[in-house]
């Protein structure tokens, strides 16, 4: 298994975690890990679901938009966890690119390099003539958590200015990412 595999390439948030006790006749497989994610495997990939309603999708290669939908709906709509149409368009409106794995083959062999320069401010890492890849160049591409952090207290700070009176409350019920 590569490193890539360990980072997921799409991701969805699930609302409610109400499903969690019909996820094991579903095909689920509870995790031995103190969080207890959900696992879901097929032939198109595995889904990983946590209890805070966060979904990971690993997407076999290539990957792409159709075959993401296609595994949340295996995984969720086929198993019977969700049977409403309109809340599964929510989910899959809910996804969301995190990262991809691309490989560029060149005519020889290349010198073992690795470039991680950009790994934390652009989410791009390049490796050059490694074991997996000898003779080929790896761009390895993640969303970077600090721009999800940003882009969910822009939506928040967007929700609050558009409402017409400020309401204390509101300000309370904000999630402070740190």
């Amino acid at each position: 298994m590569r490193s890539i595999d360990r980072a997921p390439h799409r991701t969805v948030i699930v609302k409610r975690a109400s499903y969690r006790s019909k996820a094991q006749y579903g095909g689920w497989i509870i995790s031995r890990a103190r969080n207890r994610w959900l696992l879901w495997k097929n032939r198109l990939r595995r889904l990983q679901c946590f209890e805070t309603g966060r979904v990971n999708l690993y997407v076999r290669r290539p990957d792409s938009i159709g075959r993401a939908y296609q595994l949340v709906c295996n995984g969720f709509n086929f198993t019977g966890l969700i049977t409403d149409v309109r809340v599964l368009e929510m989910v899959l409106a809910a996804a969301r690119f995190k990262g991809a794995y691309y490989v560029f083959e060149a005519n020889q062999r290349l010198p073992k390099f690795f470039v991680d320069l950009f790994s934390k401010k652009n989410g791009v890492v390049t490796k050059v003539g490694d074991v997996s890849h000898p003779n080929a160049i790896e761009v390895i591409t993640c969303y970077p958590d600090w721009a999800e952090r940003n882009e969910r207290i822009l939506k928040e700070i967007k929700s609050l200015l558009y409402t017409s009176p400020l309401n204390v409350d509101c300000l309370r019920e904000l999630e402070y990412v740190s």
